[in-house]
């Protein structure tokens, strides 16, 4: 989601970050899956701030969210069929599947993926097209969430955050592959990631975030804050994070599903620090907001859903070039192409289909 003001452009990059680091972790990072994790967080807790944002004024008439859904499907639906089709090539090419006219393509078209325990189907033709699925149904239901965390105090806001955090860290360490688990019984892997009701803990952090920021104590010390102490306050979070990515790592042992249970509080960090400082000009702030990345920010939504097609597609051109598929030439190729595709598919493709279904 692309933020409305200027001074909110460093999350913006922040989630375009997010994204390369999923994909270089897919690919390229053996063993990265604490980045991962707590990058896809980071997305989700993203999107509830915005969300809550883009709904500030509203009264959730049904009119007025079906004009908001319907926003949302111009935006990202053309996109996701497209990722969708080339994935569904991709699949035909590399093992011979054709899942065109499959219960699996269907319950993708219909952003239902997620909602079935089979691999296949969550994880499916598009890998990572449950993302989006499950973020659908987050704005699905958003005027609920919205109004029910409205109407609480910033204190009781932050409760209900934690003891989301608390229940699912429980459930994280409870369920155990090696044992039957009392909580969860079979799938964990399922039920701890990709399940949509349970990446409502990142949402409704955003929701919250968003509506501690609008309290007048929020506001009055972000306004009393210099460039330097927001430079201050920044650099110490990024440390900090950076300081706590050894220990989130070796949360992996012995199931990595238990690093994505502890990863909210860097997430809740980070992202509070750039909202707290972002509008007083800090120095990892301004770096944020460089045009460059700016404009790459743009592109995250088809960073991400295109990764396994497009690399598929220049994999196999590169082998016909008889150039190697390996190191580091290869890698250059392989991203700057992902970026490429990307940038292409936004300006010729996204960006026209969307400006025609808004009307």
């Amino acid at each position: 989601m692309k933020p409305k003001r200027q001074h909110l452009q460093p999350l913006a990059t922040l989630q375009f970050i997010a994204v390369i680091a999923i994909v270089l972790a897919h690919y390229w990072l053996d063993g990265a899956t604490y980045l991962k994790t707590l990058c896809t967080s980071f997305c989700f807790v993203y999107s509830g701030y915005f969300t809550a944002r883009a709904h500030h004024d509203s009264r959730f008439s049904l009119a007025g969210h079906t004009r908001y859904m319907l926003g949302k499907l111009a935006k990202f639906y053309p996109l996701y069929v497209l990722a969708l089709g080339l994935s569904l090539l991709a699949a035909y090419f590399i093992s011979g599947l054709n899942l065109l006219f499959s219960k699996v393509t269907l319950a993708h078209l219909l952003l239902l993926s997620p909602w079935f325990t089979t691999p296949s189907y969550y994880f499916g033709i598009n890998p990572v097209a449950w993302f989006i699925c499950d973020l659908f149904f987050l704005y699905l239901i958003s005027p609920l969430l919205i109004g029910g965390m409205r109407h609480l105090k910033p204190w009781q806001q932050a409760a209900v955050v934690a003891m989301l955090i608390v229940g699912e860290l429980v459930a994280g360490y409870a369920a155990n592959p090696a044992s039957p688990s009392l909580l969860i019984s079979h799938q964990p892997h399922y039920y701890l990631y990709e399940f949509p009701p349970v990446r409502m803990l990142e949402f409704l952090t955003g929701i919250a975030l968003y509506h501690i920021t609008l309290g007048q104590r929020w506001r009055n010390a972000a306004a009393r804050l210099s460039p330097t102490a927001a430079t201050i306050i920044e650099m110490v979070t990024v440390a900090a994070c950076i300081a706590f990515y050894p220990i989130g790592d070796q949360l992996l042992l012995p199931h990595w599903y238990r690093a994505y249970c502890s990863v909210a509080p860097v997430v809740i960090a980070m992202m509070g620090a750039l909202v707290f400082t972002s509008s007083r000009g800090g120095l990892v702030s301004r770096a944020m907001s460089w045009p460059p990345l700016a404009a790459l920010s743009r592109i995250g939504a088809e960073v991400y859903l295109l990764q396994f097609g497009a690399y598929y597609c220049i994999k196999q051109a590169v082998q016909l070039l008889g150039l190697p598929t390996h190191g580091v030439a290869y890698f250059i190729l392989q991203t700057g192409g992902l970026l490429l595709v990307a940038w292409a598919v936004h300006h010729r493709v996204v960006v026209p289909l969307r400006r025609l279904l808004s009307r």
